[in-house]
């Protein structure tokens, strides 16, 4: 479980054993940028919790976590509320009706590495499922932005770049 302090904030790193067994635990502060507290990423393929407050997006967020460390950062799962979802549909098609404002997270996975910035090469890809408060279920490619309607916990898998 995450503790507050006295500014009502998350704490940026829970390593005790329980709600994320362990794994390190990273937060954004009111003004969406990342806690400067939280200790390094060492490691490679070290499963690593963020959590992204409401009102966020959730790309953005992923990005800047990669960025602040160095790392490549890989998706492995979501879970939370999420609106304002930016999806690739063929063209010609019509996007599905949608019945609510905000969605729950079915699925999410994506990848994120900036090994050479100057020379262009990036990778950044995220997918996401996710349904309406009537159960409709719908999903894609996220071209731009994804924003947090919740708290958004994710489970990423990191490692150094090279």
């Amino acid at each position: 479980m995450s503790n507050s302090n006295q500014n009502g904030l998350t704490s940026p790193i829970s390593t005790a054993p329980g709600r994320h067994g362990g794994a390190p635990q990273y937060s954004f502060n009111s003004d969406g940028s990342l806690m400067t507290n939280c200790e390094p990423v060492n490691g490679i393929n070290k499963p690593v919790i963020l959590e992204i407050p409401s009102g966020f997006d959730v790309i953005s967020c992923v990005v800047q976590f990669a960025l602040h460390f160095g790392l490549a950062v890989t998706v492995l799962t979501g879970q939370g509320l999420i609106s304002e979802v930016d999806i690739a549909y063929p063209l010609n098609a019509i996007p599905p009706p949608c019945v609510s404002t905000s969605f729950q997270i079915i699925s999410f996975s994506g990848a994120y590495s900036c090994l050479n910035a100057a020379s262009g090469n990036i990778i950044s890809c995220f997918h996401v499922q996710f349904a309406d408060a009537a159960g409709n279920v719908m999903g894609g490619q996220i071209l731009s932005q994804m924003k947090a309607a919740s708290v958004v916990t994710l489970v990423l898998a990191v490692s150094t770049q090279v």
